[in-house]
C-alpha cells in the first residue's frame, strides 16, 4: 500500500520529464532551422564608399566606340557604338574603398548589384578584382578573384545577386603591406559582342549581405543549450528513479559501502605490504612480485641493469640530528630517485639507507649515465631540517646482466661494485666487472 502511494507520483514525474525531454529536442530542431530567419547584416559599398571611377572604351585605342559619363556622381554613363567588331568594348570601373572595419569580406555571403540599363544588348557583365593602391609604382599589387559574371538585362534591374564564393579574396596575405588597405575594383561593361547603338548604364547600389551569427556558431550555441537542458532533466530523472528505489536499495547501498570500505582497506594493506611507507619505493616483498611480473621464468634478459645506491655516512645524520631528520633525508632522496625512474624501471628501498634501481633494456653505458646523474642530483640537494641544512652524497654500484643470469648473481656483482665505491672514497659510481 505504501509502495503504491510512493510510486504513483514518481511515475507521474517520470512521464513529465520525458515530455520535457521531447519538447527540448523539438525546440532545438526548430532553433536550428530558425537560423535562416535571422536578419542579415549588410555593407552598402556603393554609393557610400566610392573612391574613384572612370569609363573606358575601345575609342581610347583607335576604335569606333565612345563612352562618357552622363553623371559621374550618379555613376551613370553612356556608350555610343558605331560599326562594332569583335574587339569593341565599353564600360566603367568603380574603385571601392570600404572602412577599415569592413576590409575582411569573409563574413559576407552574397553581393547584390542594383543597376539600370537601356540598349540593344541582351547581356551585361560585371567583374571584380582586389588590389592594394601602390605607394610607389613598382609596389602595385593586384589579384584577380576569378569573377566574370554575365547576366541578362531586365530593364530596371531590381537586384542581381552574386554568391560570395565567386568574389572572396583567396589570400589576404597578399595585402599585408604597411599603411595600405585592400580595395575592390568593380567593372561593369556590356557583354561582348557589342551591338550598334546607344547603351546607357547606371549603377545605383552595390550591397554585401552576410550573417550576423555564423551558422556553425549558432549550431554550437543551440547544441550546448540542448545538452545542458537535457543534462539538468536527466539529473532530475535520476533523482526520481533513485527515490523510487530508495527503500529497496538502502540495504544494498550499505552493503556496497561496506564492500567498498573493505576494498579500500585491502588496497591500503596491499600497498603497505608492497611499498615502503616512508619513501613510497617498493619494499623487497613488492619488488619480488614485480620481478615475477617482469621475468616470469626468473631469468634476466640481456641488458637489464641494476644500480645499488647507498647514502654515505647516513648513520651520522641519525646520530647527530635525530631520526626525524634522517627520515626527511630519505624522503627527499627517494623523490630525487623517482625523477630518474622510467615506466618499466623499479625503485626498491633495499635496506635502511640503501636503494636498488632495476632498469630494463639498459646498456652498461646507459646505466652509468643514469647512475652519474643520480649521484650528481643527490650531491646538489640542500635538505632543510629543523635547525640545519643537510647535504648528502651517495655511492653507487652498477651491474648489467648477462643473458639468462639470475637476479641474485646480478645483485652480488652490483653490491661488490658498491663496496669498491666506498673503498675508494665514496660519492662515486663504480661499474661491476
Amino acid at each position: 500500500m505504501n509502495d503504491s502511494k510512493l510510486h504513483s507520483p514518481v511515475r507521474a514525474d517520470v512521464s513529465q520529464l520525458y515530455q520535457l525531454l521531447t519538447l527540448s529536442t523539438v525546440v532545438a530542431v526548430l532553433a536550428l532551422w530558425g537560423h535562416q530567419l535571422l536578419p542579415e547584416k549588410t555593407l552598402p559599398l556603393v554609393p557610400y564608399y566610392v573612391h574613384e571611377s572612370y569609363v573606358f572604351h575601345d575609342g581610347q585605342n583607335g576604335g569606333n566606340t565612345q563612352a562618357n559619363w552622363q553623371s559621374q556622381q550618379d555613376l551613370s554613363f553612356v556608350c555610343e557604338v558605331v560599326n562594332p567588331d569583335k574587339s569593341s568594348y565599353c564600360g566603367a570601373s568603380i574603385k571601392v574603398k570600404p572602412p577599415e572595419a569592413a576590409v575582411d569580406f569573409s563574413a559576407y555571403r552574397t553581393a547584390t548589384f542594383y543597376l539600370s540599363y537601356t540598349g540593344p544588348n541582351e547581356h551585361l557583365r560585371v567583374k571584380l578584382h582586389a588590389y592594394v593602391p601602390p605607394g610607389e609604382q613598382h609596389y602595385a599589387n593586384e589579384v584577380l578573384t576569378g569573377l566574370d559574371y554575365v547576366f541578362s538585362k531586365q530593364g530596371e534591374l531590381a537586384g542581381v545577386t552574386i554568391p560570395a564564393s565567386a568574389w572572396h579574396l583567396s589570400d589576404m596575405n597578399l595585402f599585408d603591406l604597411q599603411n595600405t588597405t585592400p580595395q575592390l575594383d568593380v567593372v561593369f561593361d556590356v557583354a561582348p559582342p557589342l551591338l550598334a547603338g546607344q547603351h546607357t548604364l547606371r549603377v545605383d547600389q552595390i550591397v554585401l549581405q552576410g550573417e550576423w551569427l555564423p551558422v556553425s556558431f549558432w549550431y554550437a550555441i543551440v547544441g550546448v543549450g540542448w545538452l545542458v537542458f537535457n543534462v539538468i532533466f536527466l539529473g532530475r530523472l535520476l533523482k526520481v528513479q533513485q527515490a523510487r528505489l530508495a527503500n529497496d536499495a538502502n540495504r544494498l547501498s550499505q552493503l556496497t559501502h561496506f564492500s567498498s570500505h573493505l576494498k579500500e582497506e585491502s588496497e591500503h594493506y596491499k600497498t603497505l605490504s608492497s611499498h615502503d611507507p616512508l619513501t613510497g619505493a617498493l619494499n623487497r616483498s613488492g619488488f619480488a612480485h614485480e620481478f615475477r611480473y617482469l621475468f616470469p621464468d626468473s631469468r634476466l634478459k640481456l641488458n637489464t641493469a641494476l644500480l645499488v645506491i647507498d647514502l654515505d655516512h647516513f648513520k651520522r645524520v641519525n646520530d647527530t640530528y635525530g631520526h626525524d631528520a634522517g627520515d626527511k633525508v630519505l624522503q627527499q632522496c627517494a623523490e630525487t630517485l623517482f625523477k630518474n625512474v622510467r615506466l618499466n624501471d623499479r625503485l626498491v628501498r633495499w635496506g635502511g639507507e640503501e636503494f636498488a634501481l632495476l632498469c630494463v633494456d639498459t646498456s652498461l653505458q646507459q646505466a652509468q649515465l643514469i647512475a652519474e646523474k643520480i649521484r650528481t642530483m643527490l650531491e646538489e640537494l640542500d635538505i632543510q631540517t629543523g635547525k640545519a641544512t643537510l647535504s648528502v652524497t651517495a655511492s653507487i654500484g652498477v651491474a648489467v646482466s648477462h643473458h639468462l643470469e639470475e637476479f641474485d648473481a646480478l645483485f652480488q656483482r652490483a653490491d661488490k661494485a658498491l663496496y669498491r665505491a666506498k673503498e675508494i672514497g665514496r660519492n662515486c659510481v663504480v661499474l661491476a666487472d
